[in-house]
């Protein structure tokens, strides 16, 4: 799992295929809303904004895609 927050943002899109926990998740996004199952957010490290997939059992995040 990702856990750096300063990470590149090549090196964020490189671990899109990753699953993030909601803590990992919101060290690397900004939440701006849900509709399940996607979550938009704006990705720290450089300001892009785009949507994650998310799984509810357990909570899980996935698949950036920028917008």
């Amino acid at each position: 799992m990702i856990k750096d927050y300063g990470k590149s943002p090549e090196q964020v899109e490189e671990a899109a295929d990753q699953k993030l926990s909601t803590d990992e998740m919101q060290e690397l996004y900004s939440v701006e809303g849900f509709c399940a199952p996607f979550v938009v957010v704006v990705r720290k490290s450089d300001g892009v904004k785009g949507s994650l997939e998310f799984g509810h059992s357990p909570r899980v995040y996935f698949n950036f895609v920028k917008d």
